[in-house]
């Protein structure tokens, strides 16, 4: 694997009803200039973070966290050391204080 690419596991949707299926053809159906997109509003990407364009190198290390925190961050289930690491990147991004 390449040190920017980014692997995703799949996800399981459950099956479309059919009233959803309807509103999809529905949508699919119109043209382009018969959507009106007046509300939407623009987005402006000129300040935006994007930590995954390049993987960046670890470090195992121990340390010792409070059991809430730990608590916390596994309830999200598998994967919360990364869940720890984006906390902390994100902390730091957002210029949150040490002390």
């Amino acid at each position: 694997m390449k040190d920017t690419e980014r692997t995703y596991r799949q996800i399981d949707f459950p099956p479309l009803t059919e009233e959803q299926k309807k509103r999809l053809e529905a949508v699919k159906s119109k043209k382009d200039e018969d959507i009106d997109i007046n509300d939407i509003p623009e987005v402006d990407f000129s300040d935006a973070s994007f930590f995954y364009a390049v993987k960046v190198p670890k470090k195992k290390i121990y340390t010792s966290i409070s059991v809430d925190n730990l608590e916390w961050l596994k309830k999200g289930g598998k994967g919360y050391q990364q869940r720890l690491d984006n906390v902390i990147r994100w902390a730091r991004s957002n210029n949150c204080p040490l002390i």
